[in-house]
């Protein structure tokens, strides 16, 4: 029961972190590329390849904790589909290059950032 009670408590807190990033990032940038989505997206990548290599070597961090910290306060930080259905606004705007660009920055700097939080 406590999992799933950090799990709540995390994504409720991961919700309104987003929520409040993505007006201060939205409030200085013009539109175009989706700068917050990116931003919120790539920073959650480090912290869950962060927090789940922190977590495994000696157990430092309990399960339900991790969960918490991992599963609410990072999935719910986090988009797929924000990240899916900003790609097709620009596809239907027929900003291709800004699309395309966006689809494989977030795939390689997403990717890299993950790897980074693991190792440190």
């Amino acid at each position: 029961m406590i999992e799933w009670v950090g799990v709540a408590i995390g994504g409720m807190f991961g919700a309104c972190t987003r929520f409040f990033i993505t007006n201060q990032i939205n409030a200085r940038f013009k539109k175009g590329f989706p700068v917050a989505t990116f931003l919120i997206n790539i920073t959650g990548a480090f912290l869950l390849g962060y927090v789940y290599a922190a977590a495994r070597p000696n157990n430092l961090v309990d399960y339900w904790l991790r969960s918490a910290i991992g599963i609410g306060f990072i999935g719910a930080y986090t988009t797929f589909s924000t990240w899916m259905f900003e790609s097709a606004t620009l596809r239907d705007r027929r900003a291709v290059k800004t699309m395309v660009a966006y689809l494989l920055a977030s795939l390689v700097v997403g990717l890299f950032g993950a790897w980074v939080g693991s190792r440190l």
